[in-house]
């Protein structure tokens, strides 16, 4: 709360340790010196699993409102333990690998995508020699690794990733489990990237049925099958069907937030089926809208707003 920030601020003001600056506060230069100092000494295993468990504790999971703010907030602090790992030889095996889990998770929501995989590849080989293959933990790991797979267009690895973590979700959690069925909408995504729209379609249709028995038709897990199975539709020249889908979507994710990312991800398909249409002012008007938004939540070089950025200035060149 406002109350308690306030009250942990004057204690710290009050041992000189932070500075009141207008409208913000900084960190006094001597303890900013003082910690530097420290931070470039020798290197201490417990401090790092330390820091790394304090970073991992506050990741925000994507269901939450806005966690995108959170999580970019943290960011500094991860760059902060990727450069200490990278500098020391780390021996993972004492790291609790829910937090590195955790910090791939952390990389994976704000767009590091090569620290991500670097990080679910640590925890996936932690968690198979703990608890085995067929694990829960193990299996969400196999299914996150094949999410950052699927965005690195590494198609083959991702489906063979994800195959893994289906069978081991059906026997363990069930087939109409929603972890199961979060994997069958993702291993349909990966058809779909594939061309092989018949398998994409029964997949998306599978996990679409279960999710609106499980959650309802306005879950957001659910709302994230439509979207995919909306494009799906415009991929195979269903026009109409698709838009009708995509708007229905999106007035479901507004409720979440107007700048919500899954909200944002539906404006960026509308803007591609308004192209794909000629309709190229509306395509323009979601276009600006999902990039505006894009760059209140990743930086300026990440993908997600380079290629949304690409695309309007591609539309806008063949406007002029």
């Amino acid at each position: 709360s406002k109350a308690r920030f306030n009250k942990a601020m004057a204690t710290l003001h009050g041992y000189s340790l932070i500075e009141a600056m207008p409208g913000h506060y900084s960190l006094h230069a001597c303890v900013h010196d003082w910690v530097l100092e420290y931070l470039i000494g020798k290197f201490d295993l417990a401090l790092f699993g330390l820091a790394m468990h304090c970073v991992a504790q506050n990741v925000a999971w994507k269901s939450t409102p806005e966690y995108w703010l959170t999580n970019n907030r943290l960011n500094h602090h991860a760059l902060r333990i990727e450069h200490c790992h990278q500098k020391e030889a780390v021996d993972w095996n004492v790291v609790d690998m829910d937090d590195v889990f955790d910090m791939g998770y952390l990389n994976d929501s704000i767009g590091r995508l090569k620290e991500a995989e670097a990080m679910y590849v640590r925890a996936l080989k932690g968690y198979e020699k703990v608890w085995g293959t067929e694990h829960i933990s193990t299996l969400n790991t196999v299914n996150s690794l094949a999410i950052i797979y699927t965005y690195q267009s590494k198609m083959a690895v991702a489906e063979e990733m994800y195959m893994r973590a289906l069978k081991g979700k059906e026997k363990v959690c069930g087939i109409e489990h929603t972890s199961t069925l979060d994997t069958v909408n993702n291993l349909a995504v990966v058809y779909a990237k594939q061309s092989k729209m018949a398998e994409a379609e029964e997949m998306y249709l599978r996990a679409l049925k279960g999710k609106e028995k499980a959650w309802g038709t306005e879950h957001i897990s659910t709302l994230n099958t439509v979207n995919n199975l909306a494009v799906l539709c415009s991929d195979q020249g269903k026009m109409a069907e698709a838009e009708e889908m995509l708007l229905w979507v999106l007035k479901g994710y507004e409720k979440a937030g107007a700048e919500h990312i899954s909200t944002l991800r539906t404006v960026n398909n509308l803007a591609i089926l308004y192209r794909d249409q000629g309709k190229k002012a509306e395509a323009e008007s979601m276009y600006l809208r999902a990039l505006k938004g894009y760059e209140k939540i990743y930086d300026a070089d990440q993908p997600r707003v380079l290629l949304v950025k690409s695309s309007l200035e591609e539309l806008m060149s063949t406007r002029n």
